[in-house]
């Protein structure tokens, strides 16, 4: 997909630049900032969204407990007496 898209993008470079001349890749240049902002907005705005339905169904990122090394050593040795 993205060969095609670079390919597409040569094409229409070389035929602006044919048409409209040196301005042929200002414009395409133009024209690409403006699909990339505009993704970038349709992009904040579903995470925008996506939270307030988190937020209204009461579901939260939960964050792992932070376990202390001592803690995992006791847990391997209980692990370990146990298979033996």
């Amino acid at each position: 997909m993205v060969i095609w898209g670079t390919i597409i993008a040569i094409v229409t470079a070389v035929i602006l630049s044919a048409f409209i001349g040196p301005y042929g890749l200002l414009t395409l240049l133009a024209v690409g900032f403006g699909f990339l902002f505009s993704i970038h907005s349709r992009i904040r705005d579903v995470q925008n969204d996506l939270q307030q339905i988190k937020q209204k169904l009461g579901i939260t990122d939960t964050v792992e407990a932070a376990v202390s090394n001592e803690e995992i050593e006791a847990e391997l040795e209980q692990e370990m007496a146990l298979e033996k």
